[in-house]
């Protein structure tokens, strides 16, 4: 029988006893499921770890002046880009006392003989024997690709601070400067700015706001403190959905990771005019249009 409401009109049939369980199992296994990923990812723990790290000697060492910069960089057929943008940039920087770690995803020798020609004894370069693994589903692989070099880029690091940029990206030259001051200003354990987007041939767009969201953060723009040694890259984010950039960030927001966020643009993403995502970013360009805050170029 039809429902009718104070007025005496028609207001459809009235949920029926099916409806209202098939509801409530559906939002319990909503929980369930957050549940499961809550005890998998074991929030709790890595919030015991950070404190812990806070009390380490070594933790306040890495405010202090001119502290070493581990820059972390993960490739992978990286070409000629690699060299050309990401370590052309890294190597313009401002600020002088940094190491650059290239962890190959996958044997790549033409990539260990350019790093050899540059004759920088700051740069060094780490051989993965194996590309992954990696799941073969296509998205799947996007949203975790690099996590194992990524990884071991921050294992073999040696500075207070890590500052990740992949192969194809382009630092501002201050990036790592202005970055610094701001976690020795505010005594944040990540810092991270805006990023620029040069969509093909159609301009210029942006991401980075605050607070720190899906589509609106990359490690790329970001500098973190070395003693949030519990936080890795996980190759499984998948499973969630997520890119294991976002997954990382999101962890650490949820341990209590203290981020700060600088209004200005630090880094410069190129997504190619034959890209998967480009539609995405046009669709990005056409909402937003270009950067216009404080640090705007």
């Amino acid at each position: 029988m039809a429902a009718t409401d104070p007025q005496g009109d028609i207001a459809g049939p009235a949920p029926s006893e099916l409806d209202r369980r098939l509801d409530s199992l559906t939002e319990e296994l909503r929980q369930l499921r957050e549940l499961i990923k809550r005890t998998y990812e074991d929030t709790q723990t890595r919030a015991v770890q950070l404190l812990a790290a806070r009390r380490d000697a070594a933790y306040a060492a890495a405010y202090e002046e001119n502290p070493l910069i581990s820059v972390r960089v993960g490739t992978y057929a990286g070409g000629e880009m690699l060299f050309a943008r990401a370590l052309a940039s890294v190597r313009a920087q401002s600020y002088g006392n940094w190491e650059a770690i290239v962890v190959c995803d996958g044997r790549e020798e033409d990539v260990a003989a350019g790093i050899d020609a540059l004759g920088d004894p700051r740069v060094r370069c780490l051989q993965r024997p194996r590309n992954g693994p990696y799941p073969e589903d296509r998205r799947a692989r996007w949203q975790v690709a690099g996590a194992h070099p990524f990884n071991e880029g921050f294992a073999a690091a040696r500075g207070a601070w890590i500052a990740p940029i992949d192969q194809d990206d382009e630092w501002e030259p201050d990036h790592l400067e202005v970055l610094l001051g701001a976690a020795r200003r505010s005594r944040a354990e990540l810092v991270y700015g805006v990023g620029r987007v040069r969509v093909g041939e159609d301009g210029d767009t942006y991401f980075g706001r605050w607070p720190p969201e899906l589509g609106d953060f990359g490690f790329q723009t970001a500098l973190y403190h070395a003693g949030l040694t519990a936080f890795l890259y996980d190759a499984n984010a998948h499973l969630l959905d997520e890119p294991a950039d976002w997954n990382l960030a999101r962890r650490m927001l949820e341990a209590g990771v203290r981020f700060e966020f600088l209004e200005r643009i630090v880094t410069t993403y190129f997504v190619e005019s034959d890209a998967g995502g480009i539609e995405w970013w046009r669709a990005r360009l056409r909402e937003r249009g270009s950067f216009a805050g404080a640090g705007a170029s």
